[in-house]
């Protein structure tokens, strides 16, 4: 519901974007301070607000990322399967894993 509303202009929830994009953008600039990514996917439930989220997000993280002119600036994009991103490669995962691997396996 607040994605919709955000869509049509509503100002509550254009709000809510503001600041979760503040919370995702500061907490990618601080990952990219430490592992210097050269991108970042948006996906899950987020992922269905679309660009109304990645914008945000991208506009915090340029802006708090540490070093701007001395690093690469990752890239933020959003998950091509959308909110199904991760069940996918949850199940991608699960298909292609060596059951060895895991402990208490007995094959």
């Amino acid at each position: 519901m607040v994605t919709a509303c955000a869509q049509q202009g509503d100002v509550g929830g254009l709000h809510c974007f503001d600041e979760i994009g503040r919370w995702i953008g500061l907490g990618l600039a601080q990952l990219a301070a430490v592992l210097d990514p050269t991108l970042f996917v948006l996906g899950g439930g987020v992922s269905a607000a679309g660009d109304l989220l990645r914008e945000r997000v991208e506009a915090m993280f340029r802006g708090n990322l540490t070093g701007r002119g001395h690093r690469p600036v990752a890239e933020v994009r959003l998950a091509e399967l959308g909110w199904e991103s991760g069940m996918v490669g949850a199940a991608d995962l699960a298909r292609t894993n060596d059951d060895t691997s895991v402990p208490g396996s007995d094959r």
